[in-house]
C-alpha cells in the first residue's frame, strides 16, 4: 500500500463511509466516493483507481454487475474489486469471484481490519 493511491468506494452506508474515510486519512490513500452502482462505475472509467470497494446491494447497478462490467473494458479489468457484505455463503463467494470480485469484506469491520486487508489487495 503506497501514499497516494486511489481507493472508490461505493457505498450508501454512513458508518462504512466513515471508517473507510478513517483509514484512507491515516494511510495516506486517496479516496473518491460514489453511492450507486452506476456512479461508481462511471467513475472507476474516469478515474481508474487503484482498488474498488463497493457494496454488494448498492442501487441503480449491483456489484456483481458493476464488476462484470469493468471487467469487460480493457482499461479497467485489471482494477480490483472488493465486496461488503454480511455473511457470504461459499456459492456465493464463487459466483462472485467468478464475475471478477477479487475479495470479500465481512461485515462489521474496523478501520485497522481494513488496512490489514488492503495491504494484500494494494501491494
Amino acid at each position: 500500500m503506497k501514499e497516494g493511491q486511489t481507493i472508490l468506494l461505493v457505498d450508501y452506508n454512513e458508518s462504512v463511509i466513515e471508517t473507510v474515510r478513517k483509514m484512507a486519512d491515516e494511510t495516506g490513500l486517496r479516496l473518491i466516493l460514489a453511492e450507486d452502482g452506476q456512479e461508481g462505475l462511471d467513475l472507476a472509467k474516469a478515474e481508474l483507481p487503484d482498488l474498488i470497494i463497493i457494496r454488494k446491494d448498492v442501487p441503480m447497478l449491483d456489484a456483481l454487475s458493476v464488476s462484470v462490467l469493468l471487467k469487460q473494458s480493457h482499461e479497467t479489468d485489471n482494477i480490483p474489486v472488493v465486496l461488503i457484505s454480511e455473511v457470504t455463503s461459499s456459492s456465493e463467494k464463487e459466483r462472485l469471484h467468478d464475475a471478477g470480485c477479487s475479495g470479500f469484506i465481512e461485515e462489521p469491520f474496523t478501520a485497522d481490519d481494513l488496512r490489514r486487508r488492503l495491504e494484500d489487495w494494494l501491494s
